[in-house]
Parts: C-alpha cells; structure tokens; sequence
C-alpha cells in the first residue's frame, strides 16, 4: 500500500507519466546511443560513457537553447529533420566532425527505428490500467515525449483506456510546467484537483503536478533515491498495482 504523506481531496481522475512508470527499458540511454552510432558507421568505442554524456548533454543545453529562442511549436521534435543540427552538436562535442546532412538524418532514423522497441510496459501495468479504467477512472497520459506515443500504448493493448495522451519535449510546454497536465485535465472534463499524477521524478513529475494543483504520486522503482527528496503532499508507491489501494483511500 503506498505510503501516505497527507490527506488529499478524492481523487477522480488519473493521469500518468510514461518513460519509466508505465515503461522499462531495455537498455540506457549511453548504451542505446552508441548501438545507433554504430548502425550508421560511427564508432564510438574510443570515447568514455562519461564523453559521451558530456556530449548528451551538449545536445540537450543547444536544444533546449534552441527551442526557446525560436519560439517552436508545442510538437517541435517531432519531424526526423528537427535534429539534424542537434545531432551534429552532440558529435562534435566529442570531437567527431564533418558530418554530411544525410549521415545525420540517418542517424536519427536509426534513433526512431530503435525507440519504437526499446521501452516496453511495465508488468502490472496494463493490468492496473485496466481495473482503474473498469473502476470509471478517466485516464491519461502527460509524457515529455517529442513524438505522440498513441502507436506505443496501441500496441501495448492499452490506447483504448486513455481518454487523453499529451505530449510534448519543448521547454516551457513540457514537465515540469504544468501546461501538458492542465490540457489533461480539461480534456477530462475533471478539475485539476481532483487530479493525481503519477510519475517517477520529484523534479519533473511531483513539480509538474504541485505547479497544476493536482495530487502527486512518486512511482519509486526506477529512481529509488527520489523518496528522499519527496515534498509533503506527495504520495509514493513501490508498484504499480499499488494505486489500486492507494485510490481507495483517497
């Protein structure tokens, strides 16, 4: 049963965060990266993990620098062209140069090809989801994703259970503002506080949700050590089938 912090209002609806709550991975992100380098001929073999996320890193500040400055879209990331000069950021900042525009695209073709498998749900995930949605639960999905997963929870045997799915990965838009949890909550038709948000990160998901007036629960099984940092009002548990008594006592 999830450990209680406070007592909320009950709760009427719930909305998830997807990337390790609903999903595991097969493998992390400085792994997968250097699987999609190799795919395209780049050999990164030479550089440490700990290049190679200074270099993840790089892509992310030009990015997310990048996104702001030019005002995009709230869907910006969604077209394979979008990362050509992130991509190219990311090599360079290793010190790999030179690269064509078409050496690029590909790589992020391999990056959408790979993604497609490399998450899948949880175990008790799809059942969870299924008694909540049997319970009369509205649910939805608020996902810091730069592309609509709808294909995903579609071929998880799950789409169907989600009255909403929002996405977006644009700074300003995306966790931890609450912009994608507050659209939820009105495609709904459910007041934000009578909202919990389930998610795995203090920072990102708790915030998001405090910022959109809605009752957090910190999911704890891919990030262990965000329990420590938990604000009062947040409600944690250590599965996923746990939000079915969790949701009854609130």
């Amino acid at each position: 049963m999830g450990e209680q912090k406070s007592k909320p209002s009950r709760i009427k609806a719930v909305l998830f965060d997807m990337h390790k709550t609903l999903t595991d991975v097969e493998e992390e992100f400085i792994s997968l990266t250097r699987q999609v380098a190799r795919t395209v001929g780049i050999d990164l073999t030479p550089f440490s993990d700990d290049e190679i996320l200074t270099a993840l890193e790089s892509f992310d500040d030009w990015f997310t620098c990048f996104q702001i400055e030019n005002d995009v879209d709230i869907h910006y990331g969604n077209e394979i062209e979008h990362w050509t000069e992130a991509n190219r950021v990311m090599f360079e900042a290793i010190g790999i140069t030179g690269l064509s525009d078409d050496i690029l695209i590909s790589v992020e073709k391999k990056w959408r090809e790979r993604l497609k498998t490399w998450e899948m749900l949880r175990p008790e995930a799809k059942s969870t989801i299924y008694e909540l949605h049997k319970r009369g639960y509205p649910l939805g999905v608020c996902t810091r994703r730069p592309d609509d997963p709808s294909y995903l929870l579609r071929e998880w045997g799950i789409l169907d259970k989600f009255s909403t799915v929002r996405w977006t990965s644009v700074p300003g838009y995306a966790k931890p503002y609450p912009y994608t949890l507050i659209l939820a909550a009105d495609d709904l038709g459910v007041n934000p506080q009578n909202c919990a948000f389930v998610g795995n990160s203090v920072d990102v998901d708790v915030v998001a949700a405090q910022r959109a007036g809605m009752t957090p629960v910190l999911a704890t099984w891919a990030y262990t050590e965000e329990v420590v940092e938990t604000p009062e009002g947040t409600y944690i548990i250590n599965k996923v089938s746990e939000l079915l008594d969790l949701l009854i006592e609130l």
